[in-house]
């Protein structure tokens, strides 16, 4: 155990973990996506967005989670399940944001979506993360691509973690991560590996939902063909995850 310890501090430095979390900032925007009005309050750190939709005539708030890398978002809507039930993708302007949103279905619609507003008079503050444990999900339909990931906090600065990625029909390939001790440092934990080739996976927590990438395009993880664990997620459970069901 010393010696995995070890190795995980010594991979944190070497990708430059923050060792702090981020500030985060909150915003509300008005607008509409396509011809129905809505409410954004979003808060955003570093490259991390999401909050609460609402769209006014149902008045039922909607978790978004998303990433806002310069000025391009990427951020999808959640059911209570995990399922994506829209994709937003646009750009940062100057008075909000601008773009299309998408249903996940391929015959869905799409329709414009332009948001703006963004005033607040609150100051940065840094981002405050409860206890990480929990069953993390997205699902794209039931034909489609979706990945679980478990996570089991042991302290302010280690958890277990899994991963399991399945692509759509019909091939339906697989990307696993069994069990991995991992270093939590700030809001983030590096999961790496050279069993089949060079692959470090990013992955960046908030409450209630984690985002997680590859890290400087190392993607050799022995996954299945245009499978992945990349993506967006939101929590749906709290309770410790049975790791033994994974392996």
């Amino acid at each position: 155990m010393k010696n995995t310890l070890t190795s995980l501090w010594s991979v944190a430095k070497l990708v430059g973990l923050a060792e702090s979390v981020p500030m985060q900032t909150t915003r509300v925007y008005e607008g509409h996506v396509g011809n129905y009005p809505v409410s954004l309050t979003l808060t955003t750190a570093d490259n991390l967005a999401y909050g609460t939709l609402v769209y006014t005539r149902s008045g039922i708030p909607i978790q978004v989670v998303g990433t806002l890398h310069g000025s391009s978002l990427l951020m999808h809507e959640f059911d209570k399940k995990g399922n994506v039930m829209g994709v937003y993708s646009g750009k940062r302007t100057s008075k909000g944001f601008l773009g299309l949103w998408n249903s996940p279905s391929a015959a869905g619609p799409e329709m414009p979506f332009d948001l703006t507003g963004g005033v607040t008079n609150k100051p940065e503050k840094p981002l405050k993360l409860t206890d990480l444990t929990g069953t993390y999900e997205y699902n794209f339909g039931p034909k489609a691509s979706s990945a679980t990931l478990y996570v089991q906090q042991l302290d302010a600065r280690k958890i277990w973690m899994a991963m399991q990625g399945v692509t759509g029909e019909p091939a339906r390939q697989l990307a696993i991560i069994d069990r991995t001790l991992l270093r939590l440092s700030g809001n983030q934990a590096i999961y790496t590996s050279a069993e089949k080739g060079k692959c470090a996976i990013k992955l960046t927590f908030f409450n209630n939902g984690a985002c997680v990438d590859f890290l400087n395009d190392s993607a050799n993880c022995g996954f299945g063909d245009a499978a992945t664990v990349t993506g967006n997620y939101v929590r749906t459970n709290s309770q410790t995850p049975l790791f033994q069901y994974l392996n």
